[in-house]
């Protein structure tokens, strides 16, 4: 079996890939997260440019690159920069319905597979004070949306329509077939 890496420190793709019984290192790719206007396109060319960057100096390994974009209407609610940000994004995503798009990237020698997955959410009704208390936890400051859905997050969350995964940051049955095919 190849050498698989993570080119993320995001703790919950660590979970996913290895609930899927994966054994990887994780070596983080730093790079600038620019939004492009079309948020499938964001996705999937941040979660390239994160392998690619980790890829070139593992030419002989597996490299798993991925980015999750948070879609209200047309715009694109990236990681909150402060506070009042994050108590921003909560209060337009508040009783709406919303996309949360993965996109991820698999450079290896035996080629280069990029693919997305989009999960729809919708929130329930939040106070303001429901949303503060939220904030105070510290969770949504490094979140797509300013949210986790599988942490405190999840008390917001009405419904979903897609891969749990997907939303969480890395579609896990997707995944697993492209990886699977690729690591043999």
């Amino acid at each position: 079996m190849r050498l698989l890496i993570l080119a993320s420190e995001s703790k919950r793709r660590v979970q996913i890939l290895s609930m899927l019984g994966f054994k990887f290192l994780v070596v983080p790719s730093y790079i600038e997260e620019k939004h492009h206007s079309k948020p499938i396109l964001t996705a999937r060319r941040l979660a390239f440019k994160k392998a690619f960057t980790v890829w070139k100096d593992y030419k002989f390994a597996t490299v798993l690159g991925a980015d999750t974009v948070v879609v209200l209407g047309r715009e694109i609610l990236g990681k909150p920069k402060d506070k009042e940000e994050a108590i921003q994004m909560l209060r337009k995503l508040s009783g709406k319905w919303h996309r949360v798009i993965t996109g991820v990237s698999v450079i290896s020698p035996k080629g280069r597979y990029t693919f997305h997955d989009t999960a729809w959410v919708k929130f329930r009704a939040m106070s303001l004070k429901d949303i503060e208390e939220y904030v105070e936890t510290g969770e949504p400051m490094d979140k797509a949306g300013a949210y986790a859905i599988q942490g405190i997050g999840a008390r917001f969350v009405e419904r979903i329509k897609g891969d749990f995964y997907t939303v969480m940051g890395l579609p896990a049955s997707k995944t697993y077939e492209v990886l699977k095919n690729v690591l043999d």
